[in-house]
C-alpha cells in the first residue's frame, strides 16, 4: 500500500508517548492515519521538494532515553517529548524535526511482511 500526506507527530491518551505518522492527502480523520512501522519505505521531501529522507524504516528504541519522572522508567525523548522510537542513525531531535515542521510530506509504502506469530 502507497500512501501520500502530510507528516506529524501523533499523541494521544494511551499512546504513552508521540508515534510517527502520516495523514493521507485528501482523508483527514483515522482512516487517513497511518502509523510508520518497522519495515515500511518513507520518501521525505521539504516544502521545496528537497529529499530529507529516502529508506527503509529501522526503528532505534534505545537512543534518548531518560526516565520518565515518579516511574522511572527508561523512554526514548525527542525536543521535550517522550517518544518510541528513532530512525537509525539519526538523533532523536534531527529525526522529530521531520515530522515536528508538519510542513513535510512524504510517501509511505506500508511494509508487506507478516509476522510469523
Amino acid at each position: 500500500m502507497r500512501v501520500e500526506g502530510t507528516l506529524f507527530g501523533w499523541f494521544e491518551t494511551g499512546l504513552e508517548g508521540t508515534v510517527w505518522a502520516l495523514q493521507a492527502d485528501g482523508d483527514p480523520g483515522y482512516e487517513g492515519l497511518f502509523v510508520i512501522d518497522e519495515g515500511d519505505h518513507l520518501v521525505i521531501t521539504s516544502p521545496a521538494q528537497e529529499v530529507l529522507f529516502s529508506g527503509r524504516i529501522e526503528q532505534d528504541t534505545e537512543t534518548g532515553k531518560a526516565a520518565r519522572p515518579f516511574t522511572g522508567i527508561l523512554q526514548p525523548q525527542a525536543k521535550g517529548r517522550w517518544i518510541h522510537w528513532t530512525q537509525k542513525g539519526y538523533k532523536p531531535d534531527d529525526w522529530a524535526m521531520l515530522f515536528f515542521s508538519e510542513t513535510n510530506r512524504a510517501v509511505l509504502t506500508k511494509s508487506t511482511v507478516i509476522d510469523p506469530s
